[in-house]
């Protein structure tokens, strides 16, 4: 059976280890020990990313050798948190191992964590604090056990991106300056091969005059071709009318969604932080709330809002279609993942018709989808909803497809 470090980590935290650092912290059991999974993830991806840089991997053996992370912490770890000293030393060497892996982002892992998990943020910097000597301490012993060097260490800790990347917290890529967590493991840069003595060095240097040469030369060709026109997001796929004054007589609701559907990308399963999988689009609004809720650099505002890309309403009313359940499952449980955000939902209709009925359809449909998401267990004081009618449109009214693109819901992050 394949060795699985992020299984030992949490195993040997669970229990009473969970039930005293929650008690250090203030928060509940429940929460800290859902919360350990990712914090692990966290500190695990650290430690890859720092081994695939030049020299990384020889810290970490360093570190580990130097700081004694090997198997009397891990016996001891629920003595250590008992309070006073040792406590203070555990939280000290684990904020110095998280600015090690994490520098000035550190912070920014503080918020990632605080979001997915529903811990305060004070709380999950200093959980960082606790679990990160622990999870070095399960890799000493590994590392002590099977005599490992730099490149043994390395190999070990590639071994673990599957299990890592299905733990770790939305928004923990960009805080390692990664697009995304398959990007973990690298090999660490070498210079060529076949070079001797000091024409290595020379040619070491040249690489970014050379690298800057291969640049210009590129850009210098993309601006010689004509722009490219930016594509707009999908439009919603909601109802084919937008009032009963104006009674619709398109039947173009139901290809819209299929057009839509084809837009959005593969589907594929996405873990959320409290384990729970969702199959859900590449480029639909889904995921698009999960990378923004995890991004510590955009906080919630009055201006991003995130476009339903899979809801049906009966023509001219507020009644969910059948087909609509899916995405409203979806949203429920990115929201139990995520306990810190609430949301808002903006309804929205063409300019046909009468102007007064197409604001209280476009209200009731909003209220509609918090309805049932209300349904589905979420507290109603974390849902706001609104109907702005033919107000702000995202399509030209005058074509039928414009009209279809504007007759939508949509929703923002109001807290995170």
């Amino acid at each position: 059976m394949a060795l699985n470090l992020l299984e030992l980590v949490t195993g040997g935290l669970s229990g009473e280890n969970t039930g005293k650092m929650a008690a250090l912290l203030g928060e509940e059991t429940a929460t800290v020990n859902g919360s350990l999974g990712a914090i692990a993830a966290s500190i695990m991806s650290g430690l890859m990313n720092k081994a695939s840089a030049t020299g990384g991997a020889q810290e970490i053996v360093s570190r580990i050798a130097a700081g004694g992370f090997k198997g009397d912490l891990l016996n001891d770890f629920g003595s250590v948190l008992s309070g006073g000293s040792q406590t203070e030393k555990l939280l000290k060497t684990g904020s110095e191992l998280v600015s090690f892996l994490f520098g000035s982002k550190a912070a920014d892992l503080g918020k990632v964590i605080a979001s997915s998990t529903g811990l305060a943020k004070s709380s999950a910097s200093s959980l960082l604090g606790m679990v990160a000597p622990f999870v070095m301490a399960v890799l000493g012993r590994q590392v002590a056990s099977d005599d490992l060097d730099s490149e043994g260490l390395t190999n070990l800790l590639n071994s673990q991106k599957s299990a890592v990347q299905r733990a770790a917290p939305a928004g923990l890529p960009g805080v390692l300056g990664l697009l995304s967590l398959s990007q973990l493991g690298g090999a660490p840069p070498s210079v060529p091969t076949g070079i001797p003595g000091n024409i290595a060095s020379f040619a070491k240097g040249l690489w970014p005059f050379l690298l800057g040469i291969a640049v210009l030369g590129l850009l210098m060709k993309t601006c010689a071709q004509p722009p490219v026109k930016e594509t707009p997001p999908p439009a919603a796929a909601v109802a084919a009318d937008t009032s009963e004054a104006a009674p619709d007589t398109s039947t173009a609701a139901p290809d819209s969604a299929a057009v839509a559907a084809d837009s959005l990308g593969a589907f594929a399963e996405y873990e959320l932080p409290n384990g729970v999988k969702l199959n859900i689009p590449e480029f639909g609004i889904e995921r698009k709330l999960i990378a923004f809720i995890g991004d510590p650099t955009k906080p919630a505002d009055k201006e991003t809002w995130f476009s339903f890309d899979r809801l049906v309403f009966d023509t001219g009313k507020a009644t969910l279609k059948p087909e609509s359940q899916e995405q409203i499952d979806n949203i429920n449980e990115i929201l139990k993942a995520f306990p810190a955000v609430s949301l808002k939902f903006g309804g929205y209709t063409d300019n046909v018709g009468d102007s007064q009925a197409n604001l209280k359809l476009s209200k009731d449909r909003a209220k509609a989808v918090m309805t049932e998401i209300v349904k589905l267990g979420i507290d109603k004081t974390r849902l706001e909803a609104e109907g702005y009618g033919a107000e702000h449109p995202v399509a030209d009214n005058a074509t039928e497809e414009g009209r279809q693109k504007n007759r939508r819901v949509d929703c923002r992050i109001t807290k995170k």
